[in-house]
């Protein structure tokens, strides 16, 4: 209990200057998105799953996509796979759609509805939601965090945060973290936007 509470204040420390920054009024809120959501990614993470009195590690990788249809909506899909220690095996297909409200320059928030499906040992669908705030430090860095809750087999809620850093305006690479009930995960990701 103490360490998921010390991990939300982590995360709150780390989301209240970006959402106190957003408390602008309205005329000075841009018309568009400041990021952009057409790219596609290639993921590894590594994940802890608390079971029991037991620790399974896993992982494994995730190729995501996410395609703007105009200036507010996008539609994203991703497939995953991660490999347990020991054996066994979880594959996800996620799609879903997602709306960006530009709150000031630089920084976006979006939510999306996900319609997950998980194969391989677990067989099982449902659905999720995100919500998340994007915001550019520099034109070079970005940090990104937010909270996403999955009904899929259990129900579940986890905050996520990323760092990431754009070589190019085509190529970045980031690094982000989970925390969920009984789920902490680390991953790193390459991105191609265009």
């Amino acid at each position: 209990m103490t360490h998921g509470v010390s991990r939300a204040l982590l995360l709150t420390a780390f989301l209240l200057p970006a959402l106190s920054e957003a408390q602008e009024t309205a005329t000075t809120r841009p018309s568009e998105a400041q990021h952009n959501y057409s790219y596609v990614e290639l993921g590894y993470d590594e994940t802890d799953f608390d079971i029991g009195p037991f620790d399974v590690d896993a992982d494994g990788l995730t190729l995501a996509g996410s395609f703007e249809l105009n200036d507010e909506w996008h539609v994203y899909a991703s497939y995953g796979s991660l490999d347990f220690d020991g054996g066994g095996d979880i594959d996800t297909w996620t799609l879903g759609g997602g709306y960006v409200f530009p709150l000031k320059d630089g920084m976006d928030i979006y939510g999306r509805v996900l319609y997950i499906d998980l194969g391989g040992d677990a067989d099982d669908d449902g659905l999720g939601l995100q919500a998340r705030i994007r915001a550019s430090i520099t034109d070079e860095f970005e940090v990104e965090g937010g909270i996403q809750h999955i009904d899929v087999s259990d129900s579940d809620t986890s905050l996520q945060a990323s760092a990431r850093y754009n070589f190019t305006e085509e190529f970045s690479a980031a690094i982000g973290i989970t925390f969920a009930g009984d789920t902490d995960s680390i991953g790193i990701s390459a991105r191609y936007s265009f």
